[in-house]
């Protein structure tokens, strides 16, 4: 008993801390020791050549498909090109992909004349991918096409020929082309671009009253142009997609580009934009380099890339003096400089070769202008009688304005020995191509041709008089301008002589004898 109640004593002390104090309990032993250099380096090499061999097989197979959609002769293998070479996201990738789906549906539903439109605008694309020729900075304009042709058919009216139009607030001007749907205009985009930045030129040196410079129209019109922009070679241009006057797509014209040049330098120095220079200087381009991909001629800047012996005056009058404008707003652009010295002494050359003395032509001893190509070879003539001071310029200009004012001149030639039932030639000339009407009127009025366009030159109609009197041939002439010329002239119609009777054979004669009936000459 004493034992146990000395041991509960104890226990009762320790439990309340008197006493001696308790062992703290073990500790784990501690981990091994981890020595990285030894055990992760070969793990990190493993793993680096897990993904260099990852990486290298996905370069492997992406290299693979992207040879495979080179060889490809789709629009679809051309935007799968593009997608893969990084060229294009994959949401536009999906977009594109969309917009040929749709427009291949809606020419399957469309019919007749609508159907055909569209298919040939589908097929040009098409014939674009085959070629291998849809590369990526072709992909904005081709495609805008494609989409405004197929909203255009689906639900406008059926245009005219040659009729215009415009999307919402899209500057693109697109132009009808029969057989060929509406076609991306890009010379007409470029001339309202150049009209607004030349009205921002004047705003900040013409007088208070003057419209204020539309900034906002200005810069949206030149950065959606710009976005319509394709890398052709080395240079800018602005392409056409359709084939035309026997030049298959992608051309371009030296008109086009040289409106484009002088629009965007034009906006550049109005709205001092360094970018949209350097833009104009990359477009420059087109006339160094010779067909058919540029424009360079030699001594002249060609109106087509595909037609090379075309001569176009008005065409490379304004190639010249787009180039002109940038040169004389940047005076320290030497290839601007050089170049528009080259074009400016052919143009000054062609001068002569285009005026007729009452008209311009149109092209180098081809047809003669019609009345917007007639002005706007004013025009040009009176930028560059600003641009060089040149009398040359500023006298045709004045020429061709007066040209406008005139009426056509009409030479009739003499009638003469005129008789009753045989035919004649009525023989005038124009000084101009006009809308042509001859009368003649007397006993018997007759009307030998209304409201026919004939160019300037000698021409000639048949005439039968109905019977014998006076007459007057009336000859009205209008030019493209307006202006009314009026000639006349009296003729005098007289019986024919009649034929002289045959005497009947009888008896002999010396000199003659006689055969079938009747006196002939002897000897036949």
């Amino acid at each position: 008993m004493p034992r146990r109640v000395l041991a509960l004593l104890l226990l009762l002390l320790g439990a309340s801390g008197c006493g001696a104090v308790a062992d703290p309990p073990p500790r784990p032993a501690p981990p091994p020791e981890v020595r990285l250099n030894e055990n992760q380096g070969p793990l990190k090499a493993a793993t680096w050549r897990a993904q260099a061999a990852a990486a290298a097989e996905r370069a492997r197979l992406l290299a693979i498909a992207i040879a495979k959609a080179r060889r490809s002769t789709t629009v679809s293998g051309a935007l799968r090109l593009a997608l893969l070479t990084g060229a294009i996201s994959p949401d536009t990738h999906a977009r594109l992909a969309r917009e040929y789906h749709d427009a291949r549906a809606a020419a399957a539903r469309l019919t007749g004349a609508r159907s055909s439109e569209l298919w040939s605008v589908i097929g040009e694309a098409d014939a674009l991918a085959a070629a291998h020729m849809l590369g990526t900075s072709r992909l904005n304009p081709v495609f805008l096409i494609l989409r405004r042709n197929t909203q255009f058919w689906t639900h406008a009216p059926f245009p005219a020929a040659s009729e215009r139009t415009t999307f919402g607030d899209d500057p693109a001007v697109f132009q009808y082309y029969p057989g060929h749907g509406m076609q991306l205009q890009a010379l007409a985009g470029w001339g309202k671009a150049n009209w607004l930045a030349g009205e921002c030129l004047r705003s900040r040196t013409g007088p208070r009253r003057r419209p204020a410079c539309p900034v906002h129209e200005l810069r949206h019109t030149i950065d959606a142009l710009l976005a319509l922009g394709a890398h052709r070679g080395d240079f800018l241009a602005f392409e056409y997609y359709f084939t035309w006057g026997g030049g298959t797509p992608p051309w371009i014209s030296g008109m086009t580009q040289g409106t484009a040049v002088s629009a965007l330098a034009r906006a550049a120095h109005a709205l001092d934009e360094p970018r949209w220079r350097r833009a104009a200087d990359r477009a420059l381009g087109a006339f160094t380099t010779p067909p058919p991909v540029g424009v360079d001629g030699g001594d002249h800047f060609l109106m087509y890339s595909f037609a090379p012996t075309m001569r176009v005056f008005n065409g490379e009058l304004q190639a010249v003096s787009g180039i002109g404008t940038l040169s004389s707003l940047y005076r320290g652009d030497a290839e601007a400089g050089r170049l528009f010295r080259r074009g400016e002494r052919t143009a000054r050359a062609m001068i002569p070769a285009s005026d007729t003395g009452a008209w311009s032509l149109y092209s180098t001893a081809g047809e003669e202008s019609t009345l917007g190509y007639h002005q706007l070879v004013e025009t040009f003539l009176g930028d560059m009688c600003k641009q060089t001071l040149r009398r040359i310029y500023c006298a045709a200009r004045d020429r061709f304005a007066r040209y406008e004012r005139e009426p056509t001149r009409i030479a009739i030639a003499p009638l003469r020995k005129l008789h009753a039932h045989r035919a004649t030639a009525v023989r005038f000339s124009l000084s101009k191509v006009s809308t042509v009407t001859v009368q003649v009127s007397g006993r018997h009025e007759a009307t030998l041709t209304r409201g026919v366009a004939l160019p300037h030159g000698p021409h000639a109609l048949v005439w039968t008089p109905p019977s014998r009197g006076r007459y007057r041939v009336r000859i009205a002439a209008q030019g493209p301008s307006g202006p009314l010329g009026v000639s006349t002239r009296k003729v005098n119609v007289v019986l024919p002589k009649p034929k002289p009777k045959k005497k009947p054979c009888k008896g002999r004669h010396k000199e003659k004898h006689c055969k079938g009936g009747q006196l002939t000459p002897r000897g036949r």
